[in-house]
Protein backbone atom coordinates (compact mmCIF):
# COMPACT_ATOMS: atom_id res chain seq x y z
CA UNK A 1 0.00 0.00 0.00
CA UNK A 2 2.86 2.35 0.94
CA UNK A 3 4.69 1.44 -2.29
CA UNK A 4 1.73 2.57 -4.37
CA UNK A 5 1.83 6.02 -2.74
CA UNK A 6 5.22 6.87 -4.29
CA UNK A 7 5.09 4.75 -7.44
CA UNK A 8 2.17 6.72 -8.95
CA UNK A 9 3.82 10.16 -8.54
CA UNK A 10 7.09 8.68 -9.89
CA UNK A 11 5.35 7.35 -12.98
CA UNK A 12 3.70 10.74 -13.52
CA UNK A 13 7.07 12.47 -13.23
CA UNK A 14 8.64 10.09 -15.75
CA UNK A 15 5.77 10.78 -18.17
CA UNK A 16 6.29 14.53 -17.86
CA UNK A 17 10.05 14.22 -18.39
CA UNK A 18 9.53 11.97 -21.39
CA UNK A 19 7.11 14.43 -22.94
CA UNK A 20 9.52 17.29 -22.29
CA UNK A 21 12.48 15.40 -23.78
CA UNK A 22 10.50 14.75 -26.94
CA UNK A 23 9.10 18.28 -27.29
CA UNK A 24 12.42 20.13 -26.74
CA UNK A 25 14.25 18.85 -29.84
CA UNK A 26 11.04 19.37 -31.84
CA UNK A 27 10.98 23.04 -30.74
CA UNK A 28 14.59 23.45 -31.84
CA UNK A 29 13.83 21.93 -35.22
CA UNK A 30 11.07 24.46 -35.73
CA UNK A 31 13.39 27.46 -35.31
CA UNK A 32 14.09 29.04 -38.74
CA UNK A 33 17.63 28.82 -40.07
CA UNK A 34 19.48 32.15 -40.11
CA UNK A 35 19.22 33.97 -43.43
CA UNK A 36 22.65 34.96 -44.77
CA UNK A 37 23.24 37.97 -47.00
CA UNK A 38 26.56 38.79 -48.66
CA UNK A 39 27.30 42.45 -49.44
CA UNK A 40 30.54 43.21 -51.31
CA UNK A 41 32.13 45.63 -53.73
CA UNK A 42 33.88 49.00 -53.64
CA UNK A 43 36.17 49.66 -50.68
CA UNK A 44 34.68 53.15 -50.41
CA UNK A 45 31.46 51.65 -49.01
CA UNK A 46 32.87 49.05 -46.62
CA UNK A 47 33.12 50.99 -43.37
CA UNK A 48 29.64 52.48 -43.40
CA UNK A 49 28.07 49.27 -44.74
CA UNK A 50 29.53 47.30 -41.85
CA UNK A 51 28.13 49.80 -39.35
CA UNK A 52 24.70 49.67 -40.97
CA UNK A 53 24.81 45.87 -41.08
CA UNK A 54 25.79 45.62 -37.41
CA UNK A 55 22.93 47.87 -36.32
CA UNK A 56 20.48 45.97 -38.54
CA UNK A 57 21.56 42.57 -37.18
CA UNK A 58 21.10 43.82 -33.62
CA UNK A 59 17.43 44.33 -34.50
CA UNK A 60 17.18 41.23 -36.72
CA UNK A 61 19.28 38.45 -35.13
CA UNK A 62 17.82 35.88 -37.52
CA UNK A 63 19.58 37.59 -40.45
CA UNK A 64 23.36 37.48 -40.91
CA UNK A 65 25.06 40.03 -43.17
CA UNK A 66 28.63 39.37 -44.26
CA UNK A 67 30.69 42.26 -45.64
CA UNK A 68 34.04 40.92 -46.91
CA UNK A 69 37.01 42.97 -48.06
CA UNK A 70 36.97 45.02 -51.25
CA UNK A 71 36.32 43.25 -54.54
CA UNK A 72 36.00 46.53 -56.43
CA UNK A 73 33.14 47.87 -58.49
CA UNK A 74 33.81 45.55 -61.43
CA UNK A 75 33.93 42.59 -59.08
CA UNK A 76 30.64 43.65 -57.51
CA UNK A 77 28.92 43.91 -60.89
CA UNK A 78 30.13 40.48 -61.97
CA UNK A 79 29.25 38.86 -58.64
CA UNK A 80 25.72 40.29 -58.60
CA UNK A 81 25.13 39.28 -62.21
CA UNK A 82 26.26 35.72 -61.39
CA UNK A 83 24.10 35.58 -58.26
CA UNK A 84 27.15 35.08 -56.04
CA UNK A 85 26.31 37.96 -53.69
CA UNK A 86 23.09 39.61 -52.53
CA UNK A 87 24.16 43.25 -52.92
CA UNK A 88 27.03 44.87 -54.76
CA UNK A 89 28.52 48.10 -53.41
CA UNK A 90 29.07 50.94 -55.88
CA UNK A 91 30.77 54.31 -55.46
CA UNK A 92 30.19 55.46 -59.05
CA UNK A 93 27.58 55.19 -61.76
CA UNK A 94 27.50 52.16 -64.02
CA UNK A 95 29.20 52.65 -67.36
CA UNK A 96 27.15 52.06 -70.48
CA UNK A 97 28.76 48.67 -71.11
CA UNK A 98 28.05 47.64 -67.49
CA UNK A 99 24.33 48.36 -67.55
CA UNK A 100 21.87 45.50 -67.83
CA UNK A 101 18.09 45.32 -67.77
CA UNK A 102 18.35 42.83 -64.91
CA UNK A 103 20.45 45.06 -62.63
CA UNK A 104 19.03 47.66 -60.25
CA UNK A 105 21.10 50.52 -58.77
CA UNK A 106 19.73 51.89 -55.47
CA UNK A 107 21.58 55.03 -54.20
CA UNK A 108 21.57 55.43 -50.43
CA UNK A 109 24.17 58.07 -49.48
CA UNK A 110 26.19 61.03 -50.76
CA UNK A 111 29.51 62.00 -49.20
CA UNK A 112 32.05 64.83 -49.68
CA UNK A 113 35.28 63.78 -51.35
CA UNK A 114 38.18 65.34 -49.48
CA UNK A 115 41.79 66.32 -50.00
CA UNK A 116 43.44 64.63 -47.04
CA UNK A 117 46.96 65.02 -45.69
CA UNK A 118 49.04 63.55 -42.91
CA UNK A 119 48.79 65.66 -39.71
CA UNK A 120 52.46 66.64 -40.12
CA UNK A 121 51.40 68.93 -43.00
CA UNK A 122 51.23 72.55 -41.85
CA UNK A 123 48.92 73.71 -44.66
CA UNK A 124 45.22 74.03 -43.86
CA UNK A 125 43.82 74.49 -47.34
CA UNK A 126 44.39 73.84 -51.00
CA UNK A 127 42.96 75.03 -54.31
CA UNK A 128 42.02 73.47 -57.62
CA UNK A 129 45.20 74.92 -59.10
CA UNK A 130 47.29 73.48 -56.28
CA UNK A 131 45.95 70.00 -57.00
CA UNK A 132 46.75 70.32 -60.71
CA UNK A 133 50.26 71.60 -59.96
CA UNK A 134 50.92 68.90 -57.36
CA UNK A 135 49.90 66.07 -59.66
CA UNK A 136 51.76 67.67 -62.54
CA UNK A 137 54.88 67.75 -60.39
CA UNK A 138 55.43 71.52 -60.52
CA UNK A 139 54.36 72.18 -56.91
CA UNK A 140 56.61 70.01 -54.76
CA UNK A 141 56.80 71.69 -51.31
CA UNK A 142 54.38 72.51 -48.52
CA UNK A 143 54.45 76.05 -47.17
CA UNK A 144 56.93 75.04 -44.44
CA UNK A 145 59.35 73.69 -47.04
CA UNK A 146 58.74 69.97 -46.52
CA UNK A 147 58.46 67.85 -49.65
CA UNK A 148 54.94 66.89 -50.78
CA UNK A 149 54.50 63.10 -50.90
CA UNK A 150 51.72 62.22 -53.34
CA UNK A 151 49.75 59.02 -52.75
CA UNK A 152 47.74 58.45 -55.92
CA UNK A 153 45.02 56.03 -56.97
CA UNK A 154 44.79 53.94 -60.09
CA UNK A 155 43.07 55.29 -63.23
CA UNK A 156 39.34 54.62 -63.00
CA UNK A 157 39.12 55.16 -59.24
CA UNK A 158 35.84 56.89 -58.38
CA UNK A 159 37.56 59.75 -56.55
CA UNK A 160 39.93 60.39 -59.43
CA UNK A 161 36.99 60.41 -61.85
CA UNK A 162 35.25 63.13 -59.83
CA UNK A 163 38.40 65.30 -59.80
CA UNK A 164 38.83 64.78 -63.54
CA UNK A 165 35.31 66.13 -64.12
CA UNK A 166 35.26 68.93 -61.55
CA UNK A 167 38.82 70.31 -61.42
CA UNK A 168 39.92 72.16 -64.57
CA UNK A 169 43.21 70.75 -65.88
CA UNK A 170 43.32 67.79 -63.47
CA UNK A 171 42.46 65.19 -66.12
CA UNK A 172 45.55 66.00 -68.18
CA UNK A 173 47.85 66.38 -65.15
CA UNK A 174 46.72 63.11 -63.61
CA UNK A 175 46.92 61.18 -66.89
CA UNK A 176 50.46 62.42 -67.50
CA UNK A 177 51.53 61.53 -63.96
CA UNK A 178 50.07 58.02 -64.36
CA UNK A 179 51.86 57.47 -67.66
CA UNK A 180 55.21 58.49 -66.21
CA UNK A 181 54.55 56.60 -62.93
CA UNK A 182 55.49 59.74 -61.01
CA UNK A 183 53.69 58.79 -57.79
CA UNK A 184 53.04 55.75 -55.64
CA UNK A 185 49.79 54.12 -56.82
CA UNK A 186 47.37 52.36 -54.46
CA UNK A 187 44.77 49.94 -55.77
CA UNK A 188 42.40 49.72 -52.80
CA UNK A 189 40.80 52.46 -50.74
CA UNK A 190 41.86 50.88 -47.48
CA UNK A 191 45.54 50.63 -48.52
CA UNK A 192 45.50 54.25 -49.71
CA UNK A 193 43.84 55.47 -46.51
CA UNK A 194 46.25 53.59 -44.25
CA UNK A 195 49.25 54.93 -46.17
CA UNK A 196 47.90 58.47 -45.89
CA UNK A 197 47.48 58.11 -42.13
CA UNK A 198 51.09 57.00 -41.54
CA UNK A 199 53.14 58.81 -44.24
CA UNK A 200 54.56 62.14 -43.10
CA UNK A 201 53.83 65.10 -45.43
CA UNK A 202 51.61 62.95 -47.67
CA UNK A 203 48.56 64.06 -49.64
CA UNK A 204 45.78 61.85 -51.00
CA UNK A 205 42.12 61.76 -52.00
CA UNK A 206 39.58 60.14 -49.69
CA UNK A 207 36.11 60.99 -48.41
CA UNK A 208 34.63 62.25 -45.18
CA UNK A 209 32.78 59.01 -44.46
CA UNK A 210 35.78 56.72 -44.84
CA UNK A 211 37.86 58.91 -42.55
CA UNK A 212 35.13 58.64 -39.88
CA UNK A 213 34.22 54.96 -40.20
CA UNK A 214 37.84 53.80 -40.44
CA UNK A 215 39.01 56.11 -37.59
CA UNK A 216 41.85 57.48 -39.73
CA UNK A 217 44.47 59.91 -38.49
CA UNK A 218 44.12 62.23 -41.48
CA UNK A 219 43.86 66.01 -41.66
CA UNK A 220 41.24 67.39 -44.05
CA UNK A 221 42.10 70.50 -46.08
CA UNK A 222 39.70 73.22 -47.08
CA UNK A 223 39.33 73.39 -50.85
CA UNK A 224 39.13 76.82 -52.47
CA UNK A 225 38.48 78.16 -48.98
CA UNK A 226 35.48 75.85 -48.31
CA UNK A 227 35.43 73.05 -45.72
CA UNK A 228 34.18 69.67 -47.02
CA UNK A 229 31.15 69.35 -44.75
CA UNK A 230 27.77 67.80 -45.59
CA UNK A 231 26.18 71.22 -45.05
CA UNK A 232 28.50 72.92 -47.54
CA UNK A 233 27.92 70.09 -50.00
CA UNK A 234 24.15 70.39 -49.69
CA UNK A 235 24.10 74.14 -50.31
CA UNK A 236 26.38 73.77 -53.33
CA UNK A 237 29.41 75.58 -51.92
CA UNK A 238 31.61 72.48 -51.75
CA UNK A 239 32.06 70.92 -55.20
CA UNK A 240 33.36 67.36 -54.73
CA UNK A 241 31.19 64.38 -53.81
CA UNK A 242 30.20 60.87 -54.78
CA UNK A 243 27.09 58.73 -54.35
CA UNK A 244 27.11 55.29 -52.76
CA UNK A 245 24.66 52.69 -54.06
CA UNK A 246 23.52 49.11 -53.66
CA UNK A 247 23.40 46.93 -56.77
CA UNK A 248 21.14 43.89 -57.07
CA UNK A 249 19.28 41.74 -59.54
CA UNK A 250 15.65 42.67 -60.04
CA UNK A 251 13.16 40.24 -58.55
CA UNK A 252 15.72 38.18 -56.64
CA UNK A 253 15.93 39.78 -53.20
CA UNK A 254 14.93 37.60 -50.23
CA UNK A 255 12.79 39.16 -47.52
CA UNK A 256 15.82 39.77 -45.30
CA UNK A 257 17.51 41.79 -48.04
CA UNK A 258 14.39 43.90 -48.54
CA UNK A 259 14.29 44.51 -44.79
CA UNK A 260 17.92 45.68 -44.86
CA UNK A 261 17.17 48.18 -47.63
CA UNK A 262 14.23 49.48 -45.62
CA UNK A 263 16.45 49.80 -42.54
CA UNK A 264 19.09 51.83 -44.41
CA UNK A 265 16.34 54.24 -45.51
CA UNK A 266 14.72 54.39 -42.08
CA UNK A 267 15.26 57.15 -39.52
CA UNK A 268 17.68 54.92 -37.64
CA UNK A 269 19.69 54.15 -40.77
CA UNK A 270 19.72 57.83 -41.75
CA UNK A 271 20.98 58.72 -38.28
CA UNK A 272 23.93 56.33 -38.66
CA UNK A 273 24.76 57.85 -42.05
CA UNK A 274 24.56 61.45 -40.84
CA UNK A 275 26.66 60.78 -37.75
CA UNK A 276 29.53 59.62 -39.97
CA UNK A 277 29.52 62.46 -42.50
CA UNK A 278 27.09 61.06 -45.09
CA UNK A 279 23.95 62.61 -46.54
CA UNK A 280 21.12 60.03 -46.79
CA UNK A 281 19.75 59.66 -50.32
CA UNK A 282 16.23 58.32 -50.85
Amino acid sequence: MNDRKWILPLLAGIAICAATSIAWPQTLREQPDPQQLIVAGSGVNLGITRLLAKAFMNDHPQIIIEVPGSIGTKGAIAAVADGAITFGLLARSLKENEESSGLVVRPYARVPIVVGVHPTVADDESTFQDLVDIYRGTKTRWKDGNEIIVLAREPGDSGMQVLEKKVPGFLEAYAESARTKRWSIFFTDQDANRALSITHYAIGISDLGMLATENLNVKVLKLNGIAPTPENLLDGRYPLSRDLSFLYRAGTLPEGAKAFLDFVRSDKGAGILRSHGYIPVN
